[in-house]
């Protein structure tokens, strides 16, 4: 649903007559988060020289120029430009897909480049970087609205003109999270992970709303990572046709999860499950705090309410300054740490939910976990 947020309207209809016809179209990807942030835009690396070729160096001789030879110059130049394939291939950057799955591998570039790129590149998109971990690869942005979701009538746009068109407001937020790993032969690895949450109607009367989690989205996964493709370097029509042909292999049985005796059976390959089980982690709202590849262990807890992360709503001034801390200390004590290890077995691997002692972990949502990893590892 589509929200306008209470405002006198009256500022708007009195500027009606000094505005004009803006334009009808948007992008489909339009982001904002409640609090935007000014970017500090920086050359990426292997830009701040480029080669500009000898189209605009001048002749060799006895220093005059003459007509002649600068078109010469100027046409072989033209003329070799154009005998350069369109859509050459950018070397080092490639689409990888597995079943519903999709990321990024970077060829030439160590992970702590590519994390500098891709702060700033979300950030240029409209989210702002809610916390960054280095030392195990990991981001998360701040949750952000999709404008373009927005009808373009024209109040809309009228509001726009007058600098009001923040009162529109959809019933839907975004986040995600972003993993780097180092992955073979040098490259980085680089997955994007959606988080969805709706705006629905709390009882029959209509009179409140609060916000719940929606699906997951591969498909906007999927967008952002060719737009990465194309702040790297890679010509949009590349990106386009990368994203077309990451055709998901048929699945076959011996690669389903099956849940057996508590524990979560994978097939296949050890380290495809451990890079999925990364991710598939991340999707279902659990927080990677800490990873050890050596002792097949991720070290996890459950997110916040994603609920309340999304609402706008604010304390009041003595509440923050009196209660605030101590709130924010219950809540975080009220998350349990667990360990998902994933122990490789003849053909594939085990994954297990443990508490931090080794023991099982046997809390009442150790059932919900492991059928929401399950329907995400299938």
């Amino acid at each position: 649903m589509t929200r306008i947020k209470p405002i006198a309207l009256t500022v708007a209809f009195i500027s009606l007559t000094a505005c004009s016809s803006g334009k009808n179209e948007q992008p489909k990807l339009d982001y904002q988060s409640q609090n935007r942030k000014v970017v500090n835009l920086e050359v990426p690396p292997d830009l701040t020289n480029p080669d500009q070729g000898n189209l605009y160096q001048l002749p060799a001789g006895s220093g005059s120029v003459r007509a002649t030879d600068y078109n010469k110059r100027r046409t072989q130049a033209v003329q070799q430009k154009a005998s350069q394939s369109v859509l050459q291939g950018v070397k080092g950057v490639r689409l990888e897909r597995d079943g519903s799955q999709r990321w990024l591998v970077v060829d030439g570039k160590q992970p702590a480049e590519v994390w500098a790129l891709l702060k700033a590149f979300w950030q240029e998109n409209g989210f702002d970087i809610k916390s960054e971990d280095p030392a195990i690869g990991q981001m998360e942005t701040e949750w952000a609205e999709n404008r373009a979701k927005i009808p373009q009538d024209t109040l809309r746009r009228l509001f726009e003109k007058v600098g009001l068109g923040g009162v529109y407001s959809t019933s839907e937020r975004d986040k995600f999270i972003i993993r780097v790993e180092q992955g073979k032969n040098g490259t980085t690895d680089v997955f994007f992970a959606h988080k969805g949450m709706q705006e629905v109607y709390a009882d029959k009367k209509k009179d409140t709303t609060m916000w719940q989690p929606r699906p997951n989205d591969p498909n906007l996964e999927a967008a952002f990572l060719t737009r990465f493709m194309q702040y790297l370097g890679v010509d949009a029509k590349q990106a386009e046709n990368a994203l077309g042909q990451s055709v998901a292999p048929q699945a076959s049985r011996g690669d389903l999860a099956q849940i057996q005796n508590g524990s979560l059976i994978l097939s296949g390959d050890y380290n495809r499950n451990w890079r999925r089980t990364a991710l598939a982690l991340d999707r279902i709202g659990l927080t990677v705090l800490g990873q050890n590849a050596e002792r097949h262990a991720f070290l996890v807890q459950p997110a916040p309410m994603e609920g309340e992360a999304v609402s706008n709503k604010k304390p009041g001034l003595f509440s923050r300054l009196f209660k605030g801390k101590k709130a924010k200390q219950q809540t975080a004590a009220k998350q349990p740490e667990m360990i998902v290890y994933v122990e490789p077995v003849n053909g594939g691997a085990r994954l297990r939910l443990l508490n931090r002692d080794g023991s099982g972990y046997n809390g009442s949502d150790a059932g919900t976990i492991l059928s929401r990893l399950h329907a995400e590892l299938r």
